[in-house]
């Protein structure tokens, strides 16, 4: 005989050290991405899944019956999630006729991740499958600081006379950055550096793809990413703030050709990694 859907059981609880609190998520199918599944059949079938989830906004679980009656299943699940070097556990679960589905009950609102162990057991005899699924966290979309006008402009100067150069003063996207031998009166090497960006022409200088050693110097629309924002040290480096802060503009193995297009590389305090700021 059929039921009519009932909850006979729903709880949750938290354990561990909370830097923030607890939140309840829910998801669309849209939204969701499969994380692992498991199946069973028989009587009382019975399957567990175990799966770490990276940066999730929520995580759920659900079990759905693939052959037999209509019938309860109950789950049970836990999370240990981190955040910036905390940790918390939560656990819960319900019982219900089937399909059931479970929101997890996060710890923190933004975990780095969660290791999720969750299982489902049928009251009677027949097919089950249990699904780990997670909403993935979006990253904010940056937003472009205004830059002022009339900021003053100035070449920038590395090893054998030689300039950062925008190839051919372009002011398209994905334009090279190349060095040639420095010439005050040419404005392909007029470079405005303000907030961390190297400007020229309207665009930014930019790691391409944020690529890591080798990966070529562009100009590209200013967007505030961390594959355009620069520190420039007292040293005369320019420093990268993506890939951990790690890389500096780079005239490729020391070449004086005109031409050579500048790349990002392992800051080495070398002479072909220091950029002087001339008049």
């Amino acid at each position: 005989m059929m039921h009519r859907p009932r909850r006979a059981a729903v709880y949750a609880v938290v354990t561990g050290l909370l830097a923030m609190g607890g939140i309840t998520a829910g998801m669309t199918a849209a939204s969701a991405n499969t994380a692992g599944f498991c199946s069973a059949s028989g009587a009382k079938a019975t399957c567990t899944e175990q799966q770490t989830v990276t940066d999730p906004a929520a995580i759920s679980v659900s079990a759905k019956l693939t052959a037999g009656d209509a019938q309860d299943a109950t789950i049970a699940w836990s999370a240990t999630c981190t955040l910036s070097g905390s940790s918390a556990k939560v656990t819960g679960g319900s019982t219900a006729e089937t399909p059931v589905a479970d929101n997890l009950v996060l710890p923190f609102t933004d975990p780095d991740s969660c290791a999720v162990s969750a299982t489902v057991t049928l009251s009677g005899t027949g097919s089950v499958l249990l699904s780990i699924t997670y909403a993935p966290a979006t990253a904010p979309t940056p937003t472009p600081s205004p830059t002022p006008t009339n900021l003053p402009y100035h070449p920038y100067k590395t090893m054998a006379n030689k300039c950062v150069d925008d190839s051919g003063n372009g002011a398209a996207l994905r334009t090279k950055i190349i060095i040639w031998t420095c010439n005050p009166k040419d404005t392909a090497q007029y470079f405005t550096f303000y907030n961390g960006v190297l400007q020229h022409n309207g665009l930014c200088l930019n790691d391409q793809h944020s690529g890591g050693n080798g990966s070529k110097v562009i100009l590209y629309t200013c967007n505030n990413a961390s594959n355009e924002t620069w520190t420039h040290r007292s040293n005369g480096e320019f420093v990268l703030k993506a890939n951990g802060g790690n890389l500096c503009l780079d005239d490729p193995a020391y070449s004086t050709r005109n031409g050579t297009q500048l790349d990002v590389w392992t800051c080495k305090d070398s002479v072909n990694q220091r950029w002087v700021t001339l008049p």
